[in-house]
């Protein structure tokens, strides 16, 4: 090996315009650059979501367990008759 070839180390970004521009159009051609800050956001906005969803959710089972405390409590014996019974009590009219 010559001692130029020894001493070239590769920079961090290549340097030469053809190569810039190489870089650049595999950054964009993969979206290197933007797909990792849109995930991000995607990621925030679904953070967002379930808290906001599960805090609906919660609410909501609070408000199923009041009502069923509220059936507990409301009286059986007053309940509303059934449309078979309401069918028997017409063919009985029916048939005097």
């Amino acid at each position: 090996m010559s001692e130029t070839e020894q001493e070239w180390k590769p920079k961090a970004r290549p340097q030469s315009t053809m190569a810039q521009a190489f870089s650049s159009a595999l950054d964009s051609a993969f979206s290197l650059d933007s797909d990792v800050n849109q995930l991000s956001l995607n990621i925030d906005q679904k953070k967002q979501q379930m808290i906001i969803q599960s805090r609906e959710l919660e609410a909501l089972q609070e408000r199923i367990r009041e009502a069923e405390e509220r059936l507990k409590k409301s009286p059986t014996d007053e309940k509303p008759p059934t449309h078979g019974a309401q069918r028997q009590t017409a063919g009985k009219d029916e048939s005097s």
